[in-house]
């Protein structure tokens, strides 16, 4: 099964455009993050990023993964908080 966490972990990573700036943000270590991420790759079997000079880039791949990440994510933020607003009843 695809690991979500991983996947929120890419989200992150594609969305600000750098594992460090996702690795602060999401408070797990540059290694740590990269780690998932290559895990996340494997389990795809493709890349989701190549590199240009110092920059992150999404591969077609990534994109269309980027793309469903983004989608799962914003369900997942709606329905939080939609079950938020019923209240304890």
């Amino acid at each position: 099964p695809l690991n979500y966490n991983q996947l929120y972990y890419f989200y992150k990573i594609a969305e600000l455009g750098s594992i460090a700036l996702a690795s602060k943000a999401i408070l797990i270590s540059s290694p740590a993050l990269s780690m998932q991420l290559k895990e996340l790759e494997e389990s795809l079997g493709t890349p989701l990023f190549s590199r240009v000079g110092k920059k992150l880039v999404l591969t077609e791949s990534g994109a269309i993964v980027y793309e469903y990440a983004r989608d799962i994510f914003k369900l997942g933020f709606e329905l939080r908080d939609t079950i938020s607003h019923l209240g304890s009843g």
